[in-house]
């Protein structure tokens, strides 16, 4: 089996990043681990995660983050 270069492995790994961070935004709520917010809290709360996922995209190579 041929070794990976440097170059393969970081991708494996920001793909893997990217996986975590599409998980979150699919799944995660902060109400389920006793985060108290109103719905307008959460909806805010949701628009930021959403811009923060998407700048680390980018930083990756992606246009945009995307969640499962």
């Amino acid at each position: 089996m041929p070794k990976m270069t440097r170059t393969e492995l970081k991708r494996k790994a920001q793909d893997a990043l990217m996986n975590g961070i599409a998980n979150t935004l699919g799944y995660y709520d902060p109400r389920d681990c006793g985060v108290e917010m109103t719905e307008a809290e959460l909806a805010e709360f949701r628009e930021i995660i959403q811009r923060e996922a998407d700048r680390v995209a980018r930083l990756f190579g992606y246009e945009s983050a995307w969640s499962n």
